[in-house]
């Protein structure tokens, strides 16, 4: 059976790794090691780790590692810790699990275990999650969960179905990195993480590995809670990063997509997301009066995807931007 690696990154978060850890140790039926990579933890946060790491030497001995980075002011980043752990990883196959998130489900292991032992030939192995705001549940279509009703073909005798880059596309999400699980070998073939992309990193990395995959297994099994960062905190690099900057990372992402992906398919995913992801990028520059920016963004996103409603949007904003210089 499969020998799985599970990539855990955290930093200065230790009640919530505690908890997203005994999920890990709480698998049941499979065989695994656990790589925990801290990104520079403070001190007193790294005495705060102690008895989850001790719980988890005490139950998984040398298959557990712990790897310290040295403290930077932002940390390095969660694509340059899970490339850390991913290149220290023995395992045929990498699982990760962020570290304020938790795997709901302790058969998620042995039933990828299953999945991939009857398809020795397959690269990814894809489940769902459910996300929380608040405490409540939000849309599913974040993620895989339409892919149960949109694929019509019967799955096979374990439940999961082989799935096609379109069969993917079509659905509205993406599979998140805590539902993830890669072949180390295909991991390593795409150089796992994209260390330039400090959001949406994961959905990078989607892209990437479906492009590349061979056989890929989607199991409809919700198997994480997802909990989605509180917008009022800054210990989340969701939280932490000004809009504009993150989308300038989106922008990363799809262009990659649009310039180097292998299939037709995700590169005309790529251009049709950077229209979108432009659109922001007006928007949020006209919010802050930056007009000439936002007027630039938005004939950016045009040429991007034309459309006559946002052929009007670009000319108001071009006209704000030209009356804005003239009033100077």
């Amino acid at each position: 059976m499969p020998f799985f690696s599970v990539i855990l990154a955290t930093r200065d978060r230790p009640q919530l790794f505690a908890e997203a850890l005994a999920t890990v140790l709480a698998q049941d039926g499979a065989d695994f090691e656990a790589v925990v990579v801290d990104d520079g933890s403070t001190e007193d946060s790294r005495a705060a780790y102690a008895p989850a790491l001790d719980q988890a030497a005490a139950k998984l001995g040398e298959r557990l590692r712990v790897i310290r980075l040295e403290r930077r002011p932002k940390g390095h980043g969660q694509s340059y810790s899970l490339n850390v752990g991913g290149a220290a990883a023995t395992g045929e196959y990498l699982a990760f699990l962020d570290d304020d998130d938790v795997w709901t489900d302790s058969g998620h292991l042995a039933r990828a275990a299953a999945a991939l032992h009857a398809h020795p030939q397959a690269d990814l192995y894809m489940a769902n999650q459910r996300a929380f705001r608040g405490g409540a549940t939000v849309d599913e279509a974040l993620w895989l969960a339409p892919l149960a009703t949109s694929v019509k073909r019967s799955p096979d005798a374990d439940g999961s179905w082989t799935v096609t880059v379109d069969d993917l596309l079509a659905n509205p999400g993406f599979c998140h990195v805590n539902c993830l699980i890669v072949r180390r070998a295909l991991w390593e073939a795409i150089g796992g993480m994209d260390e330039a992309i400090r959001w949406e990193c994961d959905r990078d990395l989607f892209l990437r590995l479906i492009d590349r995959a061979g056989t890929m297994l989607h199991h409809p099994a919700f198997v994480a809670r997802h909990n989605i960062p509180d917008p009022s905190k800054t210990a989340n690099m969701t939280t932490a990063m000004p809009e504009v900057e993150k989308r300038l990372h989106q922008l990363r992402v799809v262009d990659k997509a649009a310039l180097f992906a292998r299939h037709n398919a995700i590169r005309a995913h790529g251009r049709r997301h950077r229209g979108f992801v432009l659109k922001k990028v007006a928007a949020e520059l006209a919010r802050q009066d930056d007009r000439r920016g936002a007027a630039a963004a938005a004939r950016l996103a045009l040429g991007a995807g034309p459309s006559l409603g946002w052929l009007g949007v670009t000319a108001w904003y071009s006209l704000k931007a030209l009356a804005k210089g003239r009033g100077r």
